[in-house]
């Protein structure tokens, strides 16, 4: 349908010549239909500038009725022939927005179509801008998003969500499985290069995790000095997530050994990854005062995570017990896992089982 085409519902050739020659006045073209079952099945409705009727039956009115209930086509603006006055009433409580008869001047018919067909366009507009305003808060957001998870993600984050940050920032209990990744040695380099050297290292540490956690959607949810978390399952439920997790780990390893073989060669300096990572219940949502806020992970199973980090040696994953019970049937059957004698970390009363993947790169690197 062109954009300036409007449709008559007209069975008799004069009034179909008379709805004509008004629209044409006005620069609008004309399609036709005889029945009201045409009208409601023609093609395109929703982007018609107008439809005009002709009523001698109330089949016609049922008609407008029922373009007023669907949503394509509730605003679409109908104008009416009417023979008589009663149809004219009739049609004003159907909800049409103009009825001419036959004692309607030309003069006024031609004021009452251009006032309808200029709504309509200002109204068209309004909406186009509204989904153009609409389409660039979800592109920001999908920007925004994209800091911290994988494109994706993001858009599957985006699509569930809408741009409904309130819905994701609140503050919720989720399931999830949460990793930190810690370099080994850090101080001392710091210490031995410069501050360029040591900016430039880092970029090229995060950089080197954050892709491996992109690439099993897990999301990023802080960077402090030389130790990143991430989560797996939140913002969005995922059944595998401490799955993700381990594989994202070991990826992390995998590129950090290639990374750590350069630094060897360009600042002579020795290093290593220790990874920790824990599942269960975690609060994710803006943490922080009115100035400052940050959307992070928090509770015991984050707190475990950090603490498995720390006792990791360079080039091992420690994982507890509880991440272990989400692997079963979720991991390549020729991964080995080795389990660990039970361990008391710092802060608890308790010793946890704790489980490792053996690598023959483990060495022990001090922080």
């Amino acid at each position: 349908m062109a954009n300036n085409q409007c449709v008559v519902l007209a069975a008799r050739e004069p009034t179909r010549k008379r709805a004509l020659n008004w629209l044409t006045q006005l620069g609008y073209d004309a399609a036709f239909v005889s029945k009201p079952e045409e009208l409601l099945n023609y093609p395109n409705l929703a982007a018609c500038p107008l439809v005009v009727l002709h009523v001698g039956a109330i089949e016609t009115l049922d008609a407008c009725a029922q373009l007023r209930l669907r949503v394509e086509t509730a605003l679409l603006p109908q104008v009416v022939l009417a023979d008589n006055e009663i149809w004219r009433h009739t049609a004003y409580e159907m909800g049409v927005d103009a009825v001419f008869v036959r004692t309607t001047t030309h003069a006024e018919v031609l004021a009452r179509l251009q006032s309808l067909l200029k709504q309509r366009m200002f109204l068209k507009q309004w909406a186009a801008q509204q989904l153009q305003a609409a389409q660039h808060e979800r592109e920001q957001l999908r920007q925004a998003f994209r800091r911290y998870v994988s494109p994706q993600l993001a858009d599957e984050i985006i699509s569930k969500l809408g741009t409904n940050m309130a819905a994701l920032t609140a503050g919720a209990r989720v399931q999830a499985a949460v990793m930190f990744a810690d370099m080994r040695g850090f101080t001392g380099i710091a210490e031995k290069l410069v501050p360029a050297q040591v900016c430039e290292l880092l970029n090229e540490f995060f950089s080197v995790l954050t892709a491996a956690a992109f690439r099993h959607d897990g999301t990023v949810f802080n960077m402090a000095g030389d130790s990143l978390m991430v989560g797996f399952g939140v913002p969005m439920a995922q059944p595998d997530g401490g799955a993700r997790a381990l594989r994202a780990a070991r990826d992390m390893l995998s590129g950090f050994n290639e990374l750590a073989d350069r630094w060897r060669q360009r600042y002579g300096i020795e290093t290593g990854l220790g990874i920790g990572i824990n599942d269960g219940e975690v609060i994710a949502g803006n943490i922080g005062s009115t100035q400052y806020m940050n959307y992070t992970l928090i509770g015991d199973t984050v707190n475990v995570a950090a603490r498995l980090s720390q006792r990791a040696r360079a080039g091992e994953v420690l994982f507890s017990s509880a991440l272990k019970v989400t692997l079963d049937g979720q991991i390549d059957s020729t991964v080995s896992v080795l389990a660990l004698p039970p361990l008391t970390l710092r802060g608890r009363t308790n010793p946890i089982d704790i489980f490792c993947v053996p690598t023959d790169k483990r060495i022990d690197i001090r922080h």
